[in-house]
């Protein structure tokens, strides 16, 4: 598999969020078949110099549910090393150039691609292999199916891994849906 959904979890919505969770899945959007998955949290309580803070994303936190907020606050690795883990999970899993996914072209993959290089560590995707899930939701959207609102959550909602892996299922519903309805 060469396709990884990544999900974050921040404490902003701006390239220099403060990051909290870090998920991946590697997935086939073909099928849905599901990969390797990565699953870290960072600790909270040290520093991320340079990272932004929101009140109104720390005030949307307080409101979600207590796991979530314990999975997403609970870590207890540097983001350093968070990084470097995603990045070694990256290159041990794949054995091909990796399409990195994410739920927005401004959110998951340029917050990290900015927390990669305000670090000094190399990226471990280029910039024109990124994919967003938005657009394959517009894409079916347009084709009379919204598989985000179709398929049940599994898991915990906002917990990084939860919706990393529901994500890569929808889009794999999307693109089904969208051959399916073209043949």
């Amino acid at each position: 598999m060469h396709h990884l959904m990544l999900d974050i979890e921040t404490l902003d919505i701006t390239p220099s969020a403060v990051i909290l969770a870090v998920a991946a899945v590697f997935f086939d959007p073909k099928t849905g078949e599901l990969g390797a998955e990565f699953d870290v949290a960072v600790n909270c309580q040290q520093e991320q110099p340079g990272r932004t803070i929101s009140l109104e994303i720390v005030a949307w936190w307080a409101k979600q549910s207590d796991e979530a907020r314990k999975l997403a606050f609970g870590g207890t690795e540097s983001l350093k090393r968070v990084l470097t883990g995603l990045s070694r999970f990256i290159h041990i899993n794949s054995t091909d150039t990796v399409k990195v996914w994410g739920n927005g072209k401004e959110f998951d993959c340029v917050i990290l691609e900015h927390a990669f290089k305000q670090l000094g560590m190399p990226c471990p995707w280029k910039f024109w292999d990124t994919q967003d899930v938005r657009t394959i939701i517009t894409l079916a959207e347009l084709n009379g199916f919204n598989p985000k609102k179709q398929r049940a959550f599994e898991g915990t909602p906002h917990r990084a891994l939860d919706d990393a892996k529901h994500q890569a299922r929808y889009v794999a519903d999307a693109i089904s849906a969208l051959y399916t309805r073209h043949q």
